[in-house]
């Protein structure tokens, strides 16, 4: 059987003091042929010399900042390889990994993706003992074909990110790559996932393929503009799925959110400029008349709740 050529992708933003550690774990992979490519999204930091300490072995192209969708669009239309595996730049990846998902496609020719488990990692890279939990298990350790990529991604039934999947590089081209015009922020990896699903089904391969580092700034650190991401998912594919189960999966989905959204603007100040005063007019449209009540009454309760004790803080000062 021919092996074909995988093209293992990292996109970088100032992340030279991990960097160095990623790529030593990407060049052990037991998997061959690979390529490896470095897209670098406008560094200001050490990278390139990080980079250039690998000699030949990496290709290394770097752009002004454009955000991590743009910088994985871009990784995507460098890669040579017929299959594309994104490694974070802070992230380690077990010398596996490769062979792992391939194995799960080669199991599944019909799979647009494969995807397997994340084990966490604590600052200094030593696992913590926690792992991935997807709704989707196997009982004796195979591979799991799921037929409808796009639910199993959306409800979610398994939780893709791009360090842990395995992917062909004509899929993406068939979708358009990542929609880096509406996820400025985060979300564009589940979007993107979701819309290969649409293609086809895809494999959960029940092993760990991904060392997940915790305890440094990432995306996820800004809950204002996290959840609005969230918010642009559920919006996108709410106007365009036909799905009714589904429709209502994500309705649920976006009730939350919007709720956590109102929480957070009330208790952090005004919000970014990133972020429309009219995304609650436009998210509210999407819901039933059923929860657009219950995000009513719950928004009263609490700012009953909020008004009460800021009298009470307000009067216990006064007495102090």
């Amino acid at each position: 059987m021919n092996a074909p050529l995988v093209s293992i992708a990292v996109c970088t933003r100032n992340r030279a003091a991990l960097l160095g550690t990623t790529m030593k774990t990407i060049m052990a992979q037991s998997y061959r042929p690979v390529e490896v490519l470095v897209v670098d999204d406008g560094s200001n930091d050490a990278t390139k010399e990080v980079v250039a300490s690998f000699g030949g072995k990496v290709r290394y192209h770097r752009q002004e900042r454009q955000g991590i969708a743009a910088a994985r669009t871009a990784a995507c239309r460098l890669a040579d390889g017929e299959l594309i595996a994104f490694q974070d730049d802070d992230d380690l990846m077990p010398p596996h990994r490769i062979d792992d998902l391939l194995g799960a496609l080669r199991a599944y020719p019909r799979a647009v993706f494969a995807v397997g488990d994340w084990a966490l990692i604590d600052p200094a890279g030593r696992e913590t003992g926690s792992i991935s939990q997807y709704q989707v298990r196997s009982s004796d350790g195979r591979p799991v074909l799921i037929e409808d990529g796009y639910r199993a991604v959306l409800w979610p039934l398994l939780s893709p990110v791009p360090h842990t999947t395995l992917f062909r590089r004509a899929d993406a081209e068939r979708i358009g790559w990542f929609d880096s015009g509406r996820f400025f922020h985060a979300c564009s990896d589940t979007d993107f996932y979701a819309r290969l699903g649409k293609l086809g089904p895809v494999v959960y391969m029940p092993k760990v393929v991904s060392l997940y580092r915790m305890g440094h700034a990432q995306i996820w650190g800004n809950r204002l503009l996290s959840e609005y991401s969230r918010f642009l998912l559920f919006e996108k594919h709410l106007t365009e799925t036909g799905d009714v189960l589904l429709k209502e999966r994500l309705s649920e989905r976006l009730f939350g959110v919007l709720m956590e959204l109102r929480d957070l603007e009330r208790d952090g100040g005004p919000l970014p400029e990133a972020i429309p005063e009219d995304y609650l007019t436009r998210g509210m449209a999407l819901l039933p008349p059923s929860r657009r009540l219950a995000f009513h009454m719950h928004g009263i309760a609490r700012f009953g709740i909020y008004r009460k004790m800021k009298n009470l803080m307000t009067q216990a000062g006064r007495n102090s």
